[in-house]
Formats: structure tokens, sequence, C-alpha cells
């Protein structure tokens, strides 16, 4: 999508939205979150399914790769001597990004910027609070980011979709 244009261009034949996985496609500036998406089965079935309703908090290519690790290696955990690294195998990889992706979905249309709870995230126990960031911006998302240790995670970019809505973040969630 350029700057110029919406996901309203994009709609489909039966007057929908496109779906979340569909507007992921012209998201060129998250290709690498993308990449390790289609890879994942179930996860990118979801962001297909207009009956699953989901929020994707989607990090942009420059986040992943600020990251000091890669998804599927996971974060680094120390052995017990002391040195940090372990050898990743092919299942092992896949479930550190199907973690890695599920720290990164609400099972929600939208976030609630009204509300002060925790929203539980698709990996099991995590959970993101936004946090008010800003006052008097035109649209209230922009308001917003998501609490992460002393700061916020910034909301750069908000795109409706058929079956959700995806906010780009300058960040990624972790999914320790």
């Amino acid at each position: 999508m350029t700057s110029d244009t919406t996901p309203e261009d994009f709609v489909r034949p039966d007057n929908k939205l496109p779906t979340v996985f569909d507007l992921l496609v012209l998201q060129r500036g998250s290709s690498i979150f993308f990449d390790y998406l289609r890879e994942s089965g179930t996860i990118s079935q979801r962001m297909k399914d207009d009956s699953e309703k989901s929020t994707l908090l989607l990090p942009s290519n420059k986040a992943v790769i600020a990251l000091g690790w890669k998804p599927h290696q996971g974060p680094p955990k120390p052995s017990p001597d002391g040195e940090v690294g372990v050898e990743i195998t092919e299942a092992m990889g896949k479930a550190n990004v199907e973690r890695w992706l599920s720290a990164h979905i609400l099972p929600v249309d939208d976030i609630d910027f009204t509300s002060e709870n925790p929203i539980p995230t698709l990996l099991e126990g995590r959970s993101v609070s936004v946090l008010k960031t800003h006052t008097g911006q035109s649209e209230e998302w922009k308001n917003y980011g998501l609490a992460q240790g002393d700061g916020a995670i910034g909301l750069t970019k908000r795109i409706p979709a058929s079956n959700g809505v995806i906010y780009v973040i300058d960040g990624t969630i972790s999914s320790e």
C-alpha cells in the first residue's frame, strides 16, 4: 500500500475489506514478520479467516533486525556452564517462531484504549497493556503505545481489516 491508498482500495468481490493476511502482503516494511507468519500453518490460517477476529501487533523490519537474536532461535539462554547459546533443532525453531508470533496477536477485533486491563495475547500467560503516551492526536490510537519496561512501544500505523486490525509497531513483543 502506498501512502495514498487505503485498505478500502482493496475491497474484495464480496464487498468486505481484505483480511489481515491479505493486507500483510502489502506491508513491505514488515516483510520479515510476514515471512515467519507464512511458515506457521495455524497462525497464518487465523489471519486469513473472517470468523477469527484478531489484532496483529506487526513489528517493522527495523524492529526485528534490532533483536539480539532471531525469532527462530528464541531469546538467548545461558547454559549451566555460563555459555550463551544452544543448538537449535528444527522443531525447537518452529516452536520458538510460534511463541514469538503468538505474542504479537491479540484475540480481539481491536484494542480498547479506554480499558486499563492487560490484553491477553495468543501466547498463553502473555499479555500487553496500553499506555497513554500523547494527548490531542486526531485519531485516538495515536495517543497510545504498548507498555514495555520503563517505556512504550510506539504504534505507528493502523490498518483495518475484515477480520480485525493491524497496528504496525516500532518494537517487538517479548515471548518470554
